[in-house]
């Protein structure tokens, strides 16, 4: 009698593991459908919802939602990866944060693929958001967003050269110089070139505008000092070659003089600077190039000044 009983129970209990497995196996069923359903109205917060709900159903009952599971765990991180498009690219935070809840699910569920591509987004997203704190003057935000793209992506040459562009506004010309540096180096090697020219531009002429100041109140080394760190710069950049040998005129040092102007006529022709030759030929009292250099300022501002000396100074033939 005592095992009549016993059995009864044990097949009682054994019903109501057998309706709760299939009441939950239901469940599961039911949330993937649900999930499916609110895809395809492409409400992918809701089937993203209802799938995470599908997953842990699955783990509960086991091996017979097993491929389910499966299932569902491979789709996940490519429906974060959806929801980043849906979201406006002006929306940067919220990118930033979509992008990264992607990292994290991919990693979870063993999606590389996806993981990657979300993670090569995410530098550019700081690079913007460095930018929109830049024409914000939050200069010290945009660097701090900027160097959250370097980390992610050393080789991004526009991120350089926005921090480039805050040092300069903050008067920090070693940084400043450091990462203009950088966004030509990197521009140029990875293909970037319209930050590299714009960092090069910037660097130069940054360079250049502080000779010019010294070259009016006749600081000839700080002119000097600027004018060539605009070259290291710019190699082709002729007016730092003419500042530089105005300024080596006036510290009468004639040959750097001509060797300064000898590159800038490699770069281009003109006349203005053959005044500056024929003062460094003078100042080495060989009358007949300064003669010659003279002679060939036909047009602007010196062109008096040169008939002055051809006619009087220098008496040339």
């Amino acid at each position: 009698m005592k095992y009549i009983k016993l059995l009864s129970v044990l097949i009682g209990l054994f019903g109501i593991m057998l309706i709760s497995s299939a009441q939950t196996m239901e469940d599961v069923v039911t949330a993937q459908n649900a999930g499916r359903n609110m895809m395809a109205s492409g409400d992918l917060d809701g089937a993203i919802a209802e799938f995470e709900k599908c997953i842990e159903l699955s783990k509960q009952i086991g091996e017979e939602a097993e491929f389910i599971q499966v299932e569902l765990e491979s789709a996940l991180p490519n429906l974060y990866f959806q929801k980043v498009s849906k979201i406006p690219r002006t929306e940067h935070h919220a990118v930033l944060e979509a992008l990264e809840a992607t990292v994290a699910v991919a990693i979870m569920y063993s999606d590389n693929r996806t993981k990657e591509n979300a993670e090569r987004q995410i530098p550019q997203i700081y690079y913007a958001l460095g930018a929109a704190d830049y024409s914000a003057q939050k200069y010290d935000e945009a660097i701090k967003n900027l160097d959250e793209a370097i980390m992610r992506d050393p080789n991004i040459a526009g991120a350089y050269f926005i921090k480039g562009v805050c040092y300069e506004s903050m008067k920090d010309e070693p940084n400043m110089t450091e990462n203009y540096k950088l966004a030509i180096e990197k521009g140029k090697e990875f293909g970037d070139a319209q930050n590299a020219q714009r960092a090069q531009q910037r660097l130069r002429n940054y360079h250049y505008n502080a000779g010019v100041p010294s070259l009016r109140t006749q600081k000839w080394d700080d002119a000097i000092d600027s004018f060539t760190k605009a070259i290291e710069a710019d190699e082709n950049y002729f007016e730092a070659y003419h500042g530089l040998a105005t300024s080596y005129n006036g510290k009468r040092n004639w040959d750097n003089a001509i060797t300064s102007i000898e590159k800038a006529l490699q770069i281009k022709e003109d006349v203005n600077i053959y005044w500056d030759l024929g003062i460094a030929y003078k100042g080495k009292n060989d009358k007949a190039k300064a003669c010659e250099s003279f002679k060939k300022i036909t047009s602007g501002p010196r062109v008096e000044n040169a008939k002055h000396e051809i006619d009087v100074v220098l008496k040339c033939n």
